[in-house]
C-alpha cells in the first residue's frame, strides 16, 4: 500500500487490528485509527503572531495577567528569543495550561515540570522559520537552587503594561527586568549571555541606585554594589568572579533570615532535579528499524531537523562499539564493513555486547539531559536479526538474554521496504537476505509495545512525514498523562 503506515500500541487500546484471521499476508499488517481521525502529514502553521494573541487572550479569561519576561521588543510579529518565557503564581498554572490547550490547531507534545519552571513545547506555531515547535516557558520563582534572587511577587507588583500592535500584555519594570536577564544565566547557570550584556549594562548604569537597592536584599550591598559596577564598567572577568560571592552572599542571607524555609525549598529544588532528570519522563527513545539498505540513516537525516524544538535535545545515535578499556567509538556504526572481516570469536562477541549493554545504561543514567529526544539508527535488536552484520559469533541464546535487559525505546518505527526496493538499496544484501530480513524485522517489531510500520517505497519526504508524525503523536499522548494532574 502506497503512502501506508501502520501503527500499534498494545496497551493503549487505542487501535483495532485490521488483519483477516487465518490468512498470511505478504505485506506488513495495517493497524488503523479507531477513530479514523488520522492527523494530516502536513501539519499547519500558526503564525506567531495569532498564536500570541489568541495565548494573551486565552490567559485573561483564565484569570491569568500575561506578565513576559523578555525578548518581546519584536511583538507581535517577531519573538527575539527561542522560547516565550512568562512569569505566573505557581498557583496560576493548572489555569495556565488549560489556556495553552484551549488554542485551536495548537498540540503540546512535551512538558517538563521542576521546582521553578514549567517548560511546554507546542507542535504547529513558531517563531522561526521552517521550524513546527516554540517553547513556552512558564517561571514561578526567580531562583538558584530554589533561592529566589528576586521576589516573585516584587516583580508581579511592579510590572507595567505594554502594547505591541493588537497585544496587551505585563512585563517587568526596566530594573527588575534588567536583573532577571542578567541573573537568569549568570547566577543560576554559571554563564554570561553576551547578547544581552549591552541592554542590561545602560539599565545598571542609568538606575545604579534602585538596581542596588533591588538586589540588596538576597546578596547584600557589598556584593551588590561589586557585580552592578563590574557590568557598567563592561569587564567580563570582573563579572564573572563575583557569580561564586553571590551565591555564597545569597545562600548565608537566605538561611540566616529564613533557615526553616530555605532549608525546605533547597532540599525541594534537588529532589525535584534528581526525581525529574533519573525519572523516564526526562527521555523519549524512537528507534528507526529496518533491513539493510532501506534508507533508515537518510529517513533520520530528514527527520532530526523537522523535530528541533520539540524538546530540550534531539539526539542521533548509533550502535556503536566501545572497547573493554572503555573507549567510546559511537561515531563508527556497526554496519557493512563489518560483514567482510567475519564474525569474532564467541567469548569475544559475548563481551561486546555486554559492554554495549553497560555502555547503554550509563548513558542513559549518567548522560541523559532533561527532555531529549534520542533517535537510533541500528538499536541493538538488529545484531537479534543480523548477527554477522555486527561479527557477533556467541551463542544467540545469550544475545537474547543480554536484549532483555537493555533499556527499550518508547518508539519503534519499521522501513519497510519491498523485495526490489531493498535489493536496489545496497549491494551488499544478498537474495536471500532480500527475503527474510523484512520478514523477521515485521516479525520483531510486532511484539514490541509501541511501534509503526512504514512503507519505504513511497517518496522520501512522506515518509518522513509518516515518521514523524508517529513520533509526535507519541509525544502528545505522554504530554497529556503528564499533564492530568493539572487538569
Amino acid at each position: 500500500m502506497k503512502g501506508s503506515v501502520a501503527i500499534m500500541s498494545a496497551t493503549a487500546g487505542e487501535y483495532s487490528h485490521a488483519r483477516p484471521h487465518g490468512k498470511t499476508m505478504e505485506r506488513p499488517e495495517v493497524f488503523l485509527m479507531k477513530d479514523a481521525a488520522i492527523s494530516p502529514l502536513q501539519p499547519s502553521i500558526v503564525p506567531f503572531s495569532e498564536f500570541l494573541a489568541a495565548l494573551i487572550q486565552a490567559l485573561n479569561r483564565e484569570g491569568v495577567r500575561p506578565c513576559v519576561l523578555r525578548n518581546y521588543e519584536g511583538f507581535p510579529e517577531n519573538n527575539a528569543g527561542n522560547d516565550v518565557d512568562f512569569l505566573i503564581h505557581q498557583r496560576d498554572l493548572p489555569r495556565a495550561m488549560r489556556a495553552l490547550r484551549s488554542i485551536e490547531s495548537i498540540r503540546l507534545v512535551n512538558y517538563s515540570e521542576l521546582s521553578f519552571i514549567a517548560s511546554v513545547f507546542l507542535e504547529g506555531t513558531s517563531a522561526t522559520s521552517g521550524s513546527r515547535f516554540l517553547q513556552v516557558d512558564f517561571f514561578w520563582s526567580l531562583c538558584f537552587r530554589g533561592l529566589p534572587y528576586i521576589s516573585t511577587d516584587t516583580v508581579l507588583q511592579a510590572e507595567t503594561p505594554r502594547r505591541a500592535g493588537n497585544l496587551s500584555f505585563f512585563v517587568p519594570s526596566s530594573v527588575h527586568e534588567a536583573i532577571i536577564t542578567l541573573c537568569t544565566s549568570l547566577i543560576h547557570s554559571a554563564y554570561l549571555k553576551e547578547k544581552y550584556l549591552p541592554k542590561v549594562q545602560r539599565m545598571f548604569a542609568s538606575e545604579r541606585h534602585e538596581v542596588i537597592a533591588a538586589l540588596s536584599p538576597q546578596f547584600g550591598l557589598k556584593a551588590s554594589t561589586r557585580l552592578v559596577d563590574s557590568v557598567i564598567d563592561g569587564d567580563r572577568q570582573r563579572i564573572r568572579g563575583c557569580i561564586r560571592p553571590l551565591r555564597i552572599a545569597l545562600g548565608l542571607r537566605s538561611l540566616l533570615h529564613t533557615p526553616f524555609r530555605s532549608t525546605l525549598v533547597i532540599v525541594r529544588y534537588y529532589e525535584g532535579q534528581f526525581r525529574y532528570l533519573f525519572s523516564p519522563k526526562s527521555i523519549e527513545t524512537v528507534c528507526i528499524l529496518g533491513p539493510s539498505g532501506c534508507g533508515k540513516t537518510r529517513l533520520i537525516e530528514r527527520l532530526a531537523p523537522k523535530l528541533q524544538s520539540s524538546a530540550k535535545v534531539i539526539e542521533k545515535r548509533q550502535l556503536g562499539r566501545r572497547s573493554v578499556s572503555g573507549r567510546a567509538s559511537r561515531g563508527n556504526a556497526a554496519g557493512t564493513e563489518y560483514r567482510a572481516k567475519g564474525t569474532g570469536g564467541p567469548f569475544a562477541s559475548m563481551v561486546m555486547i555486554v559492554a554495549w549493554l553497560v555502555e547503554e545504561w550509563l548513558d542513559l543514567v549518567v548522560g541523559r539531559k532533561i527532555l531529549t529526544i534520542r533517535i537510533y539508527d541500528r538499536y541493538y535488536h538488529d545484531l537479534l536479526i543480523d548477527p554477522q552484520r555486527y561479527r557477533y559469533g556467541g551463542p544467540m541464546w545469550f544475545a537474547r538474554l543480554v536484549g532483555k535487559l537493555f533499556p527499550s525505546p518508547g518508539l519503534w518505527i519499521l522501513l519497510d521496504p519491498t523485495a526490489e526496493g531493498l535489493q536496489t538499496g545496497s549491494k551488499n544484501v544478498s537474495a536471500a537476505e532480500t527475503r527474510t530480513q523484512p520478514e523477521a524485522y515485521r516479525a520483531f517489531v510486532q511484539t514490541r509495545k509501541n511501534y509503526v510500520i512504514v512503507d519505504a517505497t513511497q517518496p522520501a519526504e512522506q515518509a518522513t512525514e509518516c515518521a514523524y508524525r508517529a513520533i509526535v503523536d507519541t509525544l502528545a499522548r505522554r504530554a497529556d498523562r503528564r499533564l492530568k494532574h493539572l487538569l
